[in-house]
This record gives C-alpha cells, sequence and structure tokens, in this order.
C-alpha cells in the first residue's frame, strides 16, 4: 500500500547504488519506481531492481542520463509524479528542477532558484556574505581575464586554490603554489570545467594548509521548518575526492558543534532551501576556524554515516518534503546515537597514483549476513553492482559503500576494518587493503588528520611488504595456480616446457607478485614434483596445498605454518584473500609487449579514456615533465607529461581520440637520432 499518496509514482533519473538505494525506500513505502537506462547499462542491477525500466540512449553520459528532454518524456510516458535525480548527472542543474516544473512533475529536490544560487560557488558566496556565514578570504568576482585572475592570486598570496565555479567531486579544482604555477592551474580549471559544466568561470581561495572537511546534513519542508541531521567528516580524501567519512565528527567541542550547525541552517534560510543538502565547511585544523565552501543541493554519497546515527531514512523524508508534507520530526527529535563511518570502494589503483581502473567483477563478496541498504548487526553495504557485472570508463569507477555503525568511534572503526577483511574483490584493481591500511593508521586513530592526510603519511599507507613476504605470497599463489590448473594435464602451465628451464624432478619460471593495489615484481620459482611444492629458487619456504573445495577454499602449508582462506583464478593472475585477513595478486608475465624504437622512450597512456588537449607536436622539442597531452575520463583530467628529454616523434593522437591504459601515444628520441 502507497504510504505517501501523493507520489503516485517515481522516476529516478540516475544508475547504479542511489537508484538503487532510492528504489530501496520508494518499495517500503509502496511507491512504484520507474529506471532509466543506458546502452551500457541494459543488464544493470537498478534496472531489475525497478518496476518499470526505459532505455535512454547510448552509454555516454551526455547521450543518456544527462538527456533532460528524454527523461522528462519518459516521465510522462510512464505516468510519474515526481522525479528523483540521485546525485551527479542532473542532481544539481537548474534547468532540468524547472523543466520538470513545466511539466508538472515534482523534482525531489530544492527548488530551481535554490540550485541555482548555491550551483553558483561565486553567486553562493554572496549569498553567503551578506546572510553573515563565515568566508575563507578569496576571490570570486565577475572579471575572469586571465590577467584579473593572476592578478588577484598574487593579492591573496600564494598558495591559492582556483576552483570551477559550477564544480564539485574535485572537477576544475587546481592549487598553485607561486606565481609561475598559476597560468597552469588557472587554464587547466578552466578546461575541466568547460568540458564537465559548459562554464569555465573560477573563483580563487586562500587555500588552507592544514584543512578539515566537515559538512553538515539539513533538511527542510515547504512549511518553513529546516533541520539540521549532525555533520560528517569527510577529511580524509583523494584526488579531492571523499573516500572515507564520519558522523558525528571527532574531537570538537559542543561548541565548536552548534556553532556549525547555526551557520549550516542560517545559509539554507538564505536560498529559501527546500528538501535534503549539505553545508560544506573547511575547517582550519590550527585555529579552529571555519569557512563556508559551498553547498550541495541534493543527496550526498555519504548520507548513510548521518541515516546511522540519527536513526533515520533521508530518503523517506525527501519524497515526504517533495509530496508537501510537513518534515514529521522537531530539532530535538533529531538525535546523534553512537558513531558510523562510511569508506567508498573504488576500482582503481592506489599506488598508481589511484588511477581508476576497467573490467569485469570476477568475484564480489560482502561479509556474511550483510544486507544491502540497511544495517545488520553493524554493516551496511550500498552497491550498484552484482558479481559478473563490468566497470566501464563511461561512469564513476565506485564498486560499493561500507558503512560501520559502533557504540562510539573505536568500535565503528573495528567493525570496519574486520567487514573489509571479510569483503573479497576481484578481478579489478582497488582500494580495499589500503582503506584498512588507513583505518589502522595510529593518526587516523588518535583523530590527528585532515585533507592532506593521505599524502602526509604516503610511506606507511604505501609500504611494501618484505623481500621475505613477497616469497612466501610467491610460493603460495603458484601453489595455488597449480592446484587450479591440476598439474600434469594438458592445459597445465606445468604440462608444457615453453617458458621454464631445467628437467627432471624439478622445473623453475618466472612469475610476478604484489598486493591488490601495488607494482608486481618479478621472482623465481621452482616446482617440486617430490611432495608436489613450490619454493622460491633462492631457498625460500616450501608451500603445499592440502586441500581445495570446488568452492575455492584452500587449506594450505607454507614454511610450516597452517593457512585457510578462498582463491580465484582470472586470466594471468590469482587471487588469495587467507582467514587472517591478508589479501594479494599473484600475476603471471605475459610474453606480449610492445618494443619500442631503438634509443627512444615511449609515452604511454596511464588510464583509458579521450584526448582532450595535445600540447605539443612531432618535432618538438621537449624536457623532463613537459605536458603533452592531457587526458579525460571518469571525472578526472590527467596530464601525461614526457618521460625523459628529447624530440617528440611518432605523435599517434590527437584531440578526441579514445586511447586505452597503457597504449602509447607518441616516442620521444634523441635530438642527435631526430636530426
Amino acid at each position: 500500500m502507497n504510504q505517501i499518496g501523493a507520489v503516485k509514482k517515481l522516476l529516478i533519473a540516475n544508475r547504479g547504488e542511489i537508484a538503487c538505494r532510492i528504489m530501496k525506500t520508494a518499495r517500503r513505502l509502496g511507491v512504484p519506481t520507474v529506471a532509466v537506462y543506458s546502452k551500457a547499462d541494459e543488464y544493470a542491477k537498478h534496472v531489475t531492481y525497478a518496476d518499470e525500466a526505459f532505455y535512454i540512449g547510448a552509454a555516454a553520459a551526455k547521450d543518456s542520463y544527462l538527456r533532460k528532454d528524454k527523461i522528462i518524456d519518459i516521465a510522462r510516458r510512464a505516468g510519474a509524479t515526481h522525479i528523483h535525480p540521485g546525485y551527479g548527472f542532473l542532481s544539481e542543474n537548474t534547468d532540468f528542477a524547472q523543466d520538470c516544473a513545466t511539466n508538472g512533475i515534482k523534482f525531489v529536490g530544492p527548488p530551481a532558484s535554490a540550485i541555482r544560487a548555491m550551483g553558483d560557488k561565486i553567486e553562493s558566496k554572496v549569498i553567503m556574505e551578506k546572510a553573515g556565514v563565515p568566508l575563507v578570504p578569496g576571490y570570486h568576482g565577475a572579471d575572469q581575464s586571465l590577467e584579473t585572475l593572476v592578478e588577484e592570486c598574487k593579492k591573496i598570496g600564494f598558495p591559492v586554490l582556483v576552483k570551477a565555479a559550477l564544480g564539485g567531486g574535485g572537477k576544475g579544482m587546481k592549487v598553485a603554489t607561486c606565481e609561475e604555477e598559476c597560468v597552469d592551474a588557472i587554464q587547466s580549471a578552466q578546461r575541466e570545467a568547460l568540458s564537465s559544466f559548459s562554464d569555465q568561470r573560477v573563483l580563487l581561495e586562500k587555500y588552507v594548509g592544514s584543512p578539515r572537511h566537515i559538512e553538515v546534513q539539513v533538511l527542510a519542508d515547504s512549511h518553513g521548518k529546516v533541520l539540521h541531521f549532525y555533520e560528517r567528516d569527510c577529511s580524509v580524501q583523494r584526488r579531492h575526492q571523499k573516500i572515507v567519512e564520519e558522523a558525528p565528527a571527532f574531537g570538537i567541542s559542543k561548541e565548536f558543534q552548534a556553532a556549525l550547525h547555526r551557520s549550516a541552517i542560517e545559509a539554507a534560510r538564505a536560498v529559501g532551501y527546500e528538501n535534503a543538502g549539505t553545508v560544506e565547511f573547511l575547517v582550519d585544523a590550527d585555529t579552529w576556524e571555519f569557512y563556508f565552501m559551498e553547498m550541495n543541493t541534493r543527496l550526498q554519497v555519504e548520507h548513510p554515516v548521518s541515516e546511522s546515527v540519527t536513526n533515520v531514512d533521508l530518503v523517506e523524508l525527501q519524497l515526504r518534503v517533495a509530496a508537501g508534507e510537513e518534515l514529521p520530526l522537531s530539532q530535538e527529535d533529531v538525535k546523534c546515537d553512537g558513531h558510523a563511518v562510511e569508506v567508498r570502494l573504488y576500482a582503481e589503483n592506489p599506488k598508481k597514483d589511484f588511477l581508476p581502473a576497467t573490467g569485469d567483477l570476477l568475484r564480489l563478496r560482502v561479509p556474511e549476513g550483510t544486507r544491502e541498504f540497511e544495517l545488520t548487526d553493524g554493516v551496511r553495504v550500498d552497491s550498484g553492482v552484482r558479481e559478473g557485472d563490468s566497470v566501464t570508463d563511461y561512469y564513476d569507477p565506485m564498486i560499493a559503500k561500507m558503512i560501520t555503525k559502533g557504540e562510539d568511534r573505536a568500535d565503528a572503526m573495528g567493525k570496519m576494518r574486520r567487514a573489509l577483511g571479510d569483503l573479497h574483490i576481484a578481478d579489478l584493481p582497488n582500494n580495499v587493503s589500503f582503506l584498512r591500511d588507513i583505518l589502522k593508521h595510529d593518526k587516523f586513530l588518535e583523530g590527528d588528520f585532515d585533507t592532506n592526510f593521505i599524502p602526509k603519511h604516503s610511506s606507511e599507507l604505501f609500504e611494501e611488504p618484505s623481500g621475505e613476504e613477497k616469497g612466501r605470497r610467491a610460493a603460495l599463489a603458484l601453489a595455488l595456480r597449480c592446484a587450479l590448473e591440476q598439474s600434469g594435464s594438458k592445459d597445465s602451465a606445468w604440462g608444457r616446457s615453453d617458458g621454464f628451464r631445467g628437467a627432471g624432478l624439478s622445473y623453475v619460471r618466472q612469475i610476478e607478485v604484489g598486493l591488490e593495489d601495488e607494482e608486481v615484481e618479478e621472482v623465481e620459482v621452482e616446482y617440486l614434483r617430490q611432495g608436489g611444492g613450490v619454493r622460491m629458487v633462492d631457498g625460500g619456504e616450501v608451500a603445499r596445498i592440502l586441500s581445495l573445495s570446488s568452492g575455492s577454499e584452500f587449506e594450505a602449508e607454507v614454511g610450516g605454518e597452517m593457512i585457510r582462506g578462498e582463491v580465484v583464478m582470472s586470466p594471468g593472475s590469482i587471487h588469495v584473500w587467507t582467514a587472517s585477513g591478508e589479501r594479494f595478486i599473484a600475476s603471471f608475465p605475459s610474453p606480449d609487449h610492445e618494443d619500442v624504437e631503438d634509443g627512444s622512450s615511449s609515452v604511454t597512456s596511464p588510464m583509458p579514456g579521450r584526448v582532450v588537449q595535445v600540447f605539443k607536436k612531432d618535432g618538438d622539442e621537449v624536457k623532463k615533465g613537459d605536458p603533452i597531452l592531457a587526458i579525460e575520463a571518469m571525472k578526472m583530467e590527467l596530464l601525461v607529461s614526457a618521460t625523459t628529454t628529447g624530440v617528440l616523434s611518432g605523435l599517434k593522437v590527437s584531440k578526441d581520440s579514445k586511447v586505452g591504459e597503457g597504449a602509447v601515444l607518441a616516442y620521444i628520441v634523441d635530438p642527435a637520432a631526430a636530426a
């Protein structure tokens, strides 16, 4: 039975986990749902979750999830009375919100006027200044000439943060640490802003050296009530994007907390806000002064941590407000219960500067007993993909979000570390091990962190395992591979002579081994026919597989130590998870590689994507570090720079060319050879 009569049918103009999350609440409330999907999402999870689903266009977002006209047309044909935009895509698009109203469809979000005011970071700062909300020193003027922006940078004093006026999620955000970097930072931010938001305006802010990112969840109805649902600390970030969020903020005083909440409510009232929103503040960790950054006029990715500590369903409240109802709570009713933390699980390689990855999810196993989109024994998983699905370069590479709740911060963090230990992801590079390392870092546990936490502690977070440990893992992985391939069969590596040295009782081969998110290293491993074990050629420990079930569970002995765990084999690699929480991948080297020209150095693509700018041409002299071109993929623009000094030769791409990860883009040759 429909519990919100005014919401007859709900279309979700989004995909992935947020679409599934919204549908979960709608289903509980008895509200029928409509999904839209692109060519790439024809069999996606959110399509199967909905009551109805409509094809909307090609895989690229501009041809599907950003097509306002198609979404509204589908809503009308399906009889949807409301559209929920989720986050990203059209969620903060003023024209879309207005078009919904024009067509008699209720937009589940704030009015277009509030989106316009807060979506423009320049206009929002003018409004906040009038409302008395603290602002960081900077420039948000109308004159956007390069000369003026450079001069304003000098006035503010370096370092300066350059931000896209309509930006978000780290897009169009650059830091200039000195005058020499100013022009490049401004122009790069403008390019990203124009590409992502069709508006190249930027604003400038004094760069706060040791900031914490603390935001306040607010919700307002059309009857004048504005409530806060406490704050979230989202300081642990990579590439200006959050990966660990928690509520409430740790280590702040009640007075400071109350001041944040007051400012957030004043910000919402200043623009006549309705529905869910988040007011973000930059907090100087040295002085404990806070400054308004921006207001996100939508539901945030990290909303589950607020739901967990306040015990409310924010999506339900959104729908009730969109139906014209008054919020069924007073501020006194909103209590903060316990502590919650969320981590974002991405298909990316932390050891390669968090470059996004694409491919198939060979394995996705969450902790046993976990239920999606709701806490079960203090653990919750929100995901928009299933085992066997693909992560493409068309959309954000997030695999899932994991949330834990405890009686206090230590309890919540302990539950998260255990839950991550029980999480199995293959065959994609991912950040699970990296997140576990963050959550057990002494400084993080003490509350001594800011937005620079990851670069500040990179030496510990990216620590390499010892050579002895790598050898032990290599031996175990190869023993598992032998068992999986049924050693001695004609299809087994051990049944062939290629790639091996020696004969008789043992064989030696080279393998590469490393953790899931680290560079691999080549080692030599010997297969011992007698006893069925393997060992490192340089005298490492012997590994033997004692049992291997059809479900991939194994028992092994390595150097006399008993090890239990699970293993998955994919083309060219072994994925291992042990009962003690250890995880790693052993990759087997392929002889296939491209030889580069003699005396030259190749320039390769660090990720799959689209070339958005080419700065050099064949015959240009380049110095090591000079930018050659820029590639864009998955909300990120990355400069590809010269790997050495020389002359550019054999440039293979132009603007708008699509490139794969590792593709050779050009060569740099010795000037003498080029002459």
